[in-house]
């Protein structure tokens, strides 16, 4: 659990999934969550996130070789790895 940016407020630790999957159909589209959306290239695909966890997380994907991969993170005070696994 961390505060959230108000210094009071208690977040709850969250699991997240990722999923590899291919697409079968339909159109790229945004969302309330998601207000732009595109296709690029995966050696491109790192020069677009800002994010350290989600950088290290598209990092993994990246680097799928068919093992499930788990990893612990903290975002606050600042981004750290705690643990790795593949399983």
């Amino acid at each position: 659990m961390y505060k959230w940016h108000d210094g009071v407020t208690d977040v709850p630790t969250k699991v997240m999934l990722d999923y590899v999957c291919r697409p079968v159909g339909g159109a790229l589209a945004v969302s309330d969550e998601t207000p732009e959306s595109c296709w690029t290239a995966k050696e491109n695909v790192l020069n677009m996130i800002t994010s350290a966890a989600i950088r290290t997380r598209y990092q993994a994907y990246l680097d799928f070789k068919g093992q499930v991969a788990y990893m612990a993170y903290e975002t606050r005070p600042e981004f750290t790895v705690s643990v790795t696994r593949h399983i």
